[in-house]
């Protein structure tokens, strides 16, 4: 019996180190039974199973199984959006008129008030807010369960109505809220350290964001590899099969949903476009031609940024703009959509450029191998000619049409992504660049009506021409590469796979010089607090160093510091969310960092009482309490390492008197409100100095009634003391950067490392501290005018704040005796730095 243990256990994944060994022979040293081991390689198998394959199928599958809801409302929709016309257009063509602007401007209405209503934050794609979140910052109420039911009944309502806009943004964003809801219900789990593991959430987020674009296009490959490319900037490879699973499960359900739905409703579900190119679909002289397509939609795809980002601004600070809309949420939306409906009406501007279509029609007519400009028999057949010529008469010019399509849908794209709906910018991005590539293959046509060749030659495939641009355009306007594997799933060849590829290697190129991405865009005008990334070929990202960014007057904490002097930068710095720790004020060697809300705990602990706490305790109201009660279960609930230390704390609970009880009770909570210290580092995370598991909440303790009234003697004795470093959790190893490190090497590392500030050392003495505001502010400007590095002013903290110090000690950071009543003012530029977000309204 004991040879089948040895060889079960010898079975392990990996190599055997000297650990591994003695574990294993402890083991069969043991009093274990065969059962019992048994018993216990069965739970790790079904932990295996649940933990990292279900979850995984389970999120594609519920997240398609949403989608595929939402894509037969919106087919439905537009069905009838047509269908009603139809009716309409039979009686009058001023009814016809009505109904297709009404049916328009009714539905984005209900839209935008539902999404009101409802949860603001699922306004807008979902891609540049499911970033920020990846790196490291939380933002309040943007993965809810009220922001999934907002983002998917207003994304119906938009797209049903006939809003030129895409769904792959907010598909996205609803395969990060399901991967969160999920990552919360498991979190209960406590038998598992595998769900209560924080890196578990970035996983899910990782493969709810494959999810996203999977079911958009039923291309589970491009999904993962376009959610990894416009969601992260360092991939753990770990991860990778997570997503592929997922994303698979959800493109299965996808093509199951074929069989429960007729063919009129799945239009949006197989999101197919089979092509037919031969082999030889392309020739060498060519490739040129595909270059120079590349290199034009490059620049537009950075013009398409370009205006998006001036109309956004535009709405937020022209004044003639606020005087007519007013701030409202509603004015603007509601006219875009009137406007929309007055452009693409069929029997009037709409007839020029098929304005009866959907995106999927039109994707469809653009990717046909055929042609419109010959009558030969290559000529595409008279139902797909009669919406690019202006219906049966044909007066209308194709080039006419896609000229025009290309215009209207390029300005109408960018405004309406911007306004209070969900909306993507992919779908709209890919039709504008196929209607931009078909035009120029129907140019090829007229320009070589027997191929470039001559007669027998091959001859020119305009369809080709349209699968290049629609690459092309969307890798430059999202900065990706993956949508070259998208465009082999949704066609189902690879023939075109060449052309693909150099069309949008250019295209990406040209528009990373000149523009960041759409979504880094959308993140600079709602400022949310992101490090951009750098564009290619900066040659000013290496000559600024880290000097000429850094903070050089740092506010510190010394080791002989009283702790009345602590309680003074405690006030003069209330933003800053943790202080370097240093040797003394001579030498200024860096020993490590602390949290601020440590140092509360620590002056609260020693300095019991004086005025000003009185006053700020005496202000707490009830809501503060009640919220620091239950921020503090749930702390403790999520260090708990397992079920059975519950119990077994609850056990040794039962047995204490109840009035020892009830006095630990009362001294493990620290009624510390959120004005009193803000925020959290990375040190408050990490299990640093906390032995045998025990919160630091209940290692300071509220003193009792006798100590306070003794405290009240001796109060200015106790601030007078010298702060005992010893007693608090301090951080001996906080990131450092060396004087000469540059630009390149410190957005770097930021990056990689999802730092929020790193101190800067020269042979260990602190000689300065940046932060994320200080890059962000060197790199506002790096496409214009290259990395700069920003004006300093007289003092700046890490957190994004001037602190008023012309009244300060510089010597010694003492402020005087008797500060102002209020204290000194603190305002801030732009939103607060850390793990933690507010972000600000924006008044679009």
């Amino acid at each position: 019996m004991s040879d089948v243990k040895r060889s079960l256990l010898e079975m392990s994944p990996g190599g055997k180190t000297d650990e591994a060994d003695e574990d294993i022979e402890d083991h069969i040293e043991s009093n274990e039974t065969f059962a019992e081991f048994c018993t216990r390689q069965a739970q790790n198998v079904v932990h295996f199973l649940v933990e990292d394959w279900f979850l995984s199928a389970l999120l594609g599958v519920i997240t398609a199984v949403l989608s595929v809801g939402m894509d037969v409302a919106i087919e439905v929709l537009q069905h009838a959006h047509v269908t009603f016309y139809d009716k309409m257009l039979a009686i009058s063509t001023y009814l016809a008129f009505s109904q297709w602007v009404a049916h328009i401007v009714i539905l984005t209405m209900f839209s935008a008030i539902f999404c009101q209503i409802v949860s603001k934050q699922a306004v807008g794609s979902g891609i540049p807010e499911v970033k920020v979140i990846m790196h490291g910052f939380k933002m309040d109420n943007y993965l809810t369960t009220r922001t999934l039911v907002a983002k998917m009944v207003g994304l119906t309502l938009a797209m049903g109505g006939g809003l030129p806009i895409g769904k792959e943004g907010p598909f996205v964003h609803m395969g990060a809220i399901v991967a969160t809801l999920l990552s919360k219900i498991t979190s209960a789990c406590q038998y598992s350290a595998f769900f209560s593991n924080e890196g578990r959430e970035m996983e899910m987020l990782s493969s709810g964001c494959a999810v996203g674009i999977a079911c958009t296009f039923s291309a589970p490959i491009g999904a993962v590899l376009y959610a990894i490319e416009s969601t992260s900037k360092y991939f753990a490879v770990k991860n990778y099969w997570r997503g592929f699973l997922a994303a698979t499960c959800s493109a299965i359900v996808f093509r199951c949903a074929n069989f429960f739905v007729t063919a009129e409703q799945s239009g949006t579900i197989t999101a197919f476009y089979q092509t037919r190119f031969p082999t030889d679909c392309f020739l060498v002289e060519e490739l040129p031609i595909f270059l120079f397509l590349g290199f034009i939609s490059g620049l537009m795809g950075s013009l398409f940024i370009f205006i998006h980002r001036q109309i956004s601004m535009f709405r937020s600070k022209n004044k003639l703009y606020k005087i007519i809309f007013r701030n409202n949420f509603l004015g603007f939306t509601v006219f875009m959509a009137f406007v929309v409906g007055v452009l693409t009406f069929p029997n009037g501007l709409g007839r020029y450029f098929a304005g009866r279509l959907t995106f999927r029609e039109t994707m469809a007519d653009f990717f046909n191998n055929c042609t419109w400009a010959t009558n030969d028999s290559r000529r595409c057949p008279d139902s797909i000619l009669t919406h690019w010529t202006g219906g049966s008469d044909g007066d209308v010019s194709i080039f006419t049409s896609l000229a025009l399509y290309y215009i209207l849908y390029f300005i109408l794209v960018a405004i309406c992504i911007s306004i209070n709906v969900p909306a993507g910018v992919f779908v709209p991005s890919f039709i504008i660049g196929a209607a931009g590539g078909r035009l120029m293959g129907e140019t090829m046509v007229i320009l070589f009506p027997e191929g470039m060749r001559g007669p027998g030659g091959p001859p020119i495939h305009p369809g080709l021409y349209a699968v290049v641009g629609a690459a092309a355009y969307t890798g430059a306007v999202t900065h990706t590469l993956s949508v070259s594997v998208i465009i082999c799933e949704l066609t189902g060849q690879l023939s075109p796979i060449l052309p693909v590829l150099i069309a949008m290697l250019m295209g990406n190129a040209v528009c990373k010089f000149l523009q960041p991405s759409i979504y880094e865009s959308i993140i600079r005008v709602k400022r949310y607090p992101y490090l951009p990334d750098l564009p290619p070929s900066r040659v000013s990202v290496h000559t600024v160093k880290v000097e000429q960014l850094m903070v050089t007057d740092v506010i510190y904490i010394t080791k002989d510091m009283t702790y009345r002097e602590m309680k003074e930068i405690l006030q003069l710095a209330p933003h800053l969310r943790s202080f370097p720790i240093v040797t003394d004020h001579d030498n200024k060697i860096l020993l490590g960092s602390v949290a601020k809300r440590y140092l509360t705990m620590l002056l609260r602990r020693h300095v019991l009482v004086n005025q000003q706490d009185s006053r700020n305790i005496g202000r707490i109201t009830p809501a503060e309490i009640f919220n620091t009660i239950r921020r503090t279960s749930m702390r403790l609930s999520r260090r708990s390492p397992s079920r059975r230390s519950n119990s077994s704390q609850t056990r040794e609970s039962a047995s204490i008197p109840e009035t020892a009880r009830s006095d630990v009770t009362t001294n493990e909570v620290e009624f510390v409100s959120e004005r009193t210290f803000s925020g959290n580092t990375l040190l408050s995370i990490s299990p640093l100095h906390c032995p045998n598991n025990i919160p630091l909440q209940a290692v300071f303790t509220r003193p009792s009634s006798a100590d306070l009234s003794k405290a009240e003697v001796n109060a200015d004795i106790l601030l007078n003391r010298n702060i005992d470093l010893d007693e608090i959790a301090i951080d001996a190893a906080p990131f450092q950067l060396v004087l000469g490190s540059s630009l390149y090497k410190v957005h770097t590392l930021f990056s990689l490392l999802g730092l929020s500030h790193a101190y800067v050392t020269d042979c260990g003495k602190l000689v300065g501290v940046v932060g994320l505001k200080e890059l962000r502010d060197a790199l506002a400007h790096i496409y214009v005018r290259g990395a700069v590095a920003p004006v300093k002013p007289d003092r700046k903290l890490t957190s994004g704040t001037y602190l008023d110090m012309s009244a300060v000690n510089r010597d010694k950071l003492i402020p005087p005796m008797t500060p102002p009543a209020n204290g000194h003012t603190i305002s801030m530029e732009s939103p607060k730095f850390g793990n933690s977000l507010t972000v600000p309204p924006m008044a679009l």
